[in-house]
């Protein structure tokens, strides 16, 4: 008897509880723009904003943009030999950082192992950077310098 009783009772709250806007979508109130072109006032759905104001061309300085290249490719990432990472291992993380191919790597790798120090290539500024940085976090020794474009 308790049972049917606690049955119906949540069999009669459900019904209470359902109802069709429970379960509906919000609605979505449009704005609508009137336009009384035509002899009958006709409403659109206004859909597109306005364009945003453009600057005119202002004359930049030629000191600007060259500082703010950075010095073009004036940035060198150097690679050093050391004795403890493998060889293999060195010219893998050439060619996955910096993209360098697996001969263009194991070159790389040989020039430092053979005379101290290789240079993986010059770059600009901030791809510089994170080739320098990528390189050291997988452990070699590698430093970035700035060079002259002449």
């Amino acid at each position: 008897m308790i049972r049917s009783h606690s049955l119906l009772t949540l069999l009669v709250f459900c019904l209470l509880a359902w109802t069709p806007q429970a379960f509906t979508a919000p609605r979505v109130v449009h704005s609508f723009v009137t336009t009384n072109t035509a002899p009958s006032s006709t409403s659109i759905y206004s859909t597109v904003l306005d364009r945003p104001k453009t600057i005119e061309n202002t004359d930049i300085d030629k000191d600007t943009e060259k500082s703010s290249k950075l010095g073009g490719e004036g940035w060198e990432i150097r690679l050093f030999n050391d004795p403890f990472n493998k060889r293999e291992f060195v010219a893998r993380c050439l060619s996955q950082v910096c993209g360098k191919s697996d001969t263009e790597s194991y070159q790389i790798m040989m020039q430092a192992h053979n005379h101290g120090m290789g240079v993986v290539g010059r770059y600009q500024f901030e791809i510089a950077e994170l080739y320098h940085g990528s390189l050291q976090e997988n452990g070699l020794m590698v430093d970035m310098v700035p060079v002259d474009d002449e």
